[in-house]
């Protein structure tokens, strides 16, 4: 078979393409009508003048200046209105600054410039608009990778379509290959291959058979399922997670709040130096270039490109990022706390060994009699020892010709029993066998020596049954070591956190200290701490923060809520379908990888670099085009095309971000 996978929803995202608002459409029919209506004049003007009948000059001159008028009115009207406004807003501070330079080339009576000026940033402004629009694309186009209508099964049993919006919870829902999951769901009946890359961005489809949970906005890609509906709508983890990252692409970061608390002071600055350069200079011509060549339009675009293009990689590799401010936090941690189960392991017991009990005549069962007998009382059983006993048959092929008796029953804190005529089984802690009077001393030195170093728990199995003469036998076949085995990429993803500078790694767990420890030596983490409740995780986090640590804790979500919550920085495992982690976590890995934690961390240096870069090079070229516009070198049109060149480079810049995560 082949091992190409085509991912349908990842082509689809390539293809998005994402609808302007009733305002937006009209501002940018305003500035690109107004520029193109005056440059259509401004090229008649020029004609009349250079090339019409004579005596047409002062014609000619008048529609030069209804050029200028045109397209300089709207520029006016919201410089203007940047003056009464309260909030410092960058955009308004550019209208201004262009404003003032083409109101002082009309004084001049410099009306060609007074139009080209203004139409050349009109340009800029619609690349600027178009540049953040279409980096928003790839998380507003998320909305697009919804069902469209979705087959719901009646109570008569017939198919009947209806749109997403009228599912309800508790309807079936029929999921045809090809068809996008339309509600989060449990699986009631078939198997099949689920692409969930648009909420995980995983690229291998997930497994789903009876008892899997799917979710909206993922695909079906092989068999027929019959879905009963949990969630519906904004409800769903799909449309938790576009509500999100809507809010996420609203924040702004540190270093933005910073620069929109001073930007106040930039128009009165550059006023100022203007003021000077004509002062001292009497060139009217360089005061203008200086007003040009300061708007701040680079830096206008170097959070909000940086940030929404960092967010769209984030959202294409399943890393949710609640708040933008966060990803300069990630940037700089120094202590990682790692929750144990379910998120540096697996999160679910599995057998890794069978161990004989021999009898006292040597008689000795073998490892698939064992495992057959205690398969018998694991299947009545939801225990998690129970069911990596029946995962562990299954894998065996083991099968049952009889089906077992329905008199299983679970005994609290010691195991599981099962009466089948005069046979009766358990399965559980070797005191509960001592307690019913099993002899155990065969058991004891085997479980020293085969148990040691292992990460789970111990079971015993024991059966009390009639012999032939009528009397009662009891006896232990054997012991199951069962193991919650740390993830595949634990070692790496620790090892590459501390490639990017964390110096300290904390292994938190409220399980066993000898079973912590050993999965601290095979994880190579710097602290073990165990045998804590959920409620003391939560000052071991401010413990490390009180020593001057930045701390990130990684969870599951569910038990680790208030120690996510207190960390400088929380990520959440797994937690497509965990309303607490999305609650509680400031950011959210939507599978279960943890290569994703330095993975987000390198993410959000490569931003807060982009971001630096951006005001850098913009403040840094708007200074050094300032200078040359005072001693005349560049002219107030050049000024203009020279500002164009600033916003490209932020642009270009910032749009690298786009690819992060692309080639892993």
């Amino acid at each position: 078979m082949s091992t190409d996978f085509v991912n349908p929803v990842s082509s689809r995202m390539n293809d998005l393409e994402v609808p302007l608002t009733i305002s937006e459409r009209i501002r940018i029919a305003a500035q690109l009508g107004s520029a193109l209506l005056a440059g259509g004049l401004l090229i008649v003007g020029l004609l009349e003048k250079y090339y019409g009948p004579p005596g047409m000059s002062d014609v000619a001159d008048l529609i030069i200046m209804l050029a200028a008028i045109i397209v300089s009115t709207p520029i006016f009207c919201t410089a203007v209105a940047g003056v009464f406004s309260r909030s410092a807003d960058t955009h308004a501070m550019t209208e201004q600054l262009v404003a003032l330079a083409t109101l002082a080339a009309m004084m001049t009576g410099s009306f060609i410039v007074a139009t080209l000026i203004p139409i050349i940033m009109n340009l800029s402004h619609f690349l600027e608009e178009r540049s953040i629009l279409g980096a928003q694309a790839a998380i507003d186009g998320l909305k697009t990778l919804q069902a469209r209508d979705a087959t719901i099964i009646t109570a008569e049993g017939e198919e009947k379509n209806v749109l997403p919006s009228e599912l309800h919870v508790g309807d079936i829902l029929l999921i045809r290959p090809g068809d996008v999951i339309a509600a989060d769901g449990d699986v009631l009946e078939g198997f099949s291959t689920i692409d969930q890359s648009s909420i995980t961005g995983e690229s291998v489809p997930e497994e789903a058979q009876s008892g899997s949970n799917v979710f909206a906005g993922t695909m079906n890609l092989t068999g027929v399922l019959r879905v009963r509906v949990t969630k519906t709508g904004e409800k769903t983890a799909f449309g938790r997670v576009v509500s999100l990252l809507k809010e996420a692409e609203q924040s702004k970061t540190p270093v933005m709040k910073l620069i929109e608390k001073y930007a106040a002071y930039y128009v009165p600055i550059i006023i100022t130096v203007a003021g000077v350069v004509l002062f001292l200079t009497e060139d009217i011509s360089r005061a203008v270039t200086v007003l040009v060549v300061a708007c701040p339009g680079a830096i206008v675009l170097a959070g909000p490109t940086a940030m929404i293009a960092a967010l769209a990689a984030a959202s294409r590799l399943g890393i949710l990022i609640k708040n933008t401010r966060f990803l300069e936090s990630v940037a700089d941690i120094d202590t990682v706390v790692l929750d144990k189960t379910g998120t540096v392991t697996i999160g679910h017991l599995e057998l890794s060994r069978i161990t004989p009990i021999p009898d006292a005549d040597e008689t000795v069962f073998t490892e698939d009699e064992i495992l057959t007998q205690a398969l018998r009382c694991a299947l009545g059983s939801r225990h998690p020892v129970s069911r990596a006993i029946v995962t562990a048959a299954e894998a065996r092929e083991i099968k049952l010709f009889t089906p077992p008796a329905s008199g299983t029953q679970e005994v609290p804190g010691k195991g599981v029993l099962l009466q089948e005529g005069s046979e009766t089984t358990y399965l559980g802690r070797l005191e509960w066998l001592k307690e019913e009077d099993f002899d155990v001393s065969r058991c004891t030195g085997i479980s020293d020596s085969n148990t040691a170093g292992n990460l789970g728990s111990v079971t015993w199995l024991g059966v009390r049954y009639l012999r032939e003469d009528g009397s009662e036998q009891k006896r232990v076949l054997g012991c199951f070591l069962l193991a919650d085995r740390p993830r595949p990429e634990a070692r790496e993803a620790i090892r590459e956190l501390r490639d990017l500078g964390v110096e300290n790694c904390i292994l938190l767990t409220g399980d066993r200290r000898s079973v912590a420890e050993e999965i601290g030596r095979n994880l190579e983490v710097d602290q073990v701490i165990a045998e804590v409740l959920p409620s003391q995780k939560l000052d071991v986090v401010s413990e490390e923060k009180e020593k001057g640590h930045l701390v990130m804790m990684v969870g599951d979500g569910v038990n680790d809520a208030p120690a996510l919550a207190s960390g400088d920085v929380g990520i959440a495992l797994g937690a497509v379908a965990s309303d607490i982690a999305l609650q509680s976590a400031d950011i959210a890995l939507m599978t279960n990888d943890l290569r994703r934690i330095p993975m987000t961390m390198e993410l959000a240096r490569r931003t807060r670099f982009t971001i630096h870069t951006n005001i850098l090079v913009g403040v840094s070229m708007s200074f050094f085009f300032m200078w040359l516009a005072s001693i005349a070198v560049i002219s107030p049109l050049l000024g203009a095309l020279l500002h164009v060149v600033g916003e490209a480079f932020v642009i270009i810049n910032s749009a690298r971000l786009l690819q992060f995560g692309t080639d892993s």
